[in-house]
Parts: structure tokens; C-alpha cells; sequence
């Protein structure tokens, strides 16, 4: 019995090693791709196209560090593997300043469920087409009285679909949050959900 039990934690372990050399892999990835264009740029001597893109490399710098910042690891852990496993959905966390949202007033693991729930409902009802993938961008506003997560989808989806399904998902069982907006055009589908603290 303890042999099979310490034999399923090996796997796990090794599971999570997987992902995070799979993270890794994809930031190194990213930042080889960065370095070739500003070498690029060098040796055309473009030195007009420097300055834009070290802001934009800055900004990424920015982003990623804020996103590290979260305040709940499993959270973190998920974006980070979403972002690098997903093929049909691009997912992008908007972050222009650090948030923890560890330490907000709110019920244990009720942010990253409903992330998750968020962020698979749509990448279910998302319809890639021609290899392209539609675009998730997910924004935290705190405000004084609770926390407002925005999602923003950009591209093809089943819109009767993902309506129902973020009805059904979301809000089956809502007393510790409420869906605070939600608007269905052709390419595009904003889902606002509202997390009051509790007092």
C-alpha cells in the first residue's frame, strides 16, 4: 500500500517537473525570438526599430513579473501552463500594476475556480478556423467594495453555445458572486463576473 502510494507521488512530481520545464521552455523560446529581432534590427541597422520594441520587451518584463506576483500559486501555475499548452486559445492576462490576490477578503480558491471555469468554457466554445485561434485577454480590477475579473474573447466562438454554458458553469450556484456584465457580438464576447469581499 505505501509502495503504491509513494509510487503515485513520484508521478506527480515528475508530472509538474514536465510543466515547468514546459514553461520554461516556451519563455526561453519566446526570449530567443526577442534577441534574434533585435539582433536583426543591429545588423540591418535599423535603429529606429529599437527603442519600440525594447518598450514592448519591457513591457512583457512587466507583465510576467506582476503575473508572478498574483498571491495564489495554483493560479499562477495555471495561466502560466494554459498560455504555453493551449493551441486553439491565446490567452493574455492583463496586468498593469501588482495585485495580490491572496490577501483579498473573498472565499478560499474562489477566484482560481472561477478563472478556470472561465477560461475552459471558452476554449470550448471557441471555433478556431484555419489555424488561427481567437484571443482570451483576463483584466483584475479591484475595486472598493469586491473584485471584478473581465474576460474578453476576440475571434470565431458558437455564441448560443458559450452563452448557455456560461450561464449553466457560471452561474449555478451564485451567492459568493454574481455575473456583473455580459455582451455576445459576432466576434467578440465579454464576460464580467463581480466577487464582493466579504465583511
Amino acid at each position: 500500500m505505501e509502495e503504491k502510494w509513494s509510487q503515485e507521488l513520484r508521478q506527480q512530481e515528475q508530472l509538474s517537473q514536465q510543466k515547468l520545464i514546459q514553461v520554461i521552455n516556451r519563455l526561453r523560446h519566446d526570449w530567443m525570438n526577442d534577441t534574434q529581432i533585435l539582433f536583426g534590427y543591429i545588423q540591418l541597422k535599423k535603429f529606429d526599430n529599437l527603442q519600440p520594441y525594447m518598450e514592448k520587451i519591457k513591457m512583457t518584463m512587466q507583465q510576467e513579473s506582476n503575473l508572478s506576483k498574483l498571491g495564489i500559486p495554483s493560479l499562477i501555475a495555471f495561466l502560466l501552463l494554459f498560455r504555453v499548452q493551449s493551441k486553439s486559445l491565446e490567452l493574455e492576462v492583463e496586468l498593469d500594476q501588482e495585485i495580490n490576490l491572496g490577501q483579498l477578503p473573498l472565499h478560499d480558491g474562489l477566484i482560481e475556480r472561477l478563472v478556470r471555469q472561465t477560461v475552459e468554457c471558452v476554449q470550448e466554445h471557441a471555433a478556431a478556423s484555419d489555424g488561427e485561434s481567437g484571443t482570451l485577454s483576463l483584466e483584475f480590477d479591484v475595486q472598493e467594495d469586491g473584485l471584478l475579473l473581465d474576460f474578453v474573447y476576440q475571434g470565431p466562438y458558437n455564441r448560443e453555445q458559450l452563452e448557455k454554458a456560461v450561464k449553466e458553469t457560471l452561474l449555478s450556484k451564485v451567492n459568493s458572486y454574481s455575473l456583473e456584465h455580459n455582451d455576445w457580438q459576432e466576434e467578440e464576447a465579454v464576460i464580467t463576473l463581480r466577487l464582493p469581499f466579504r465583511t
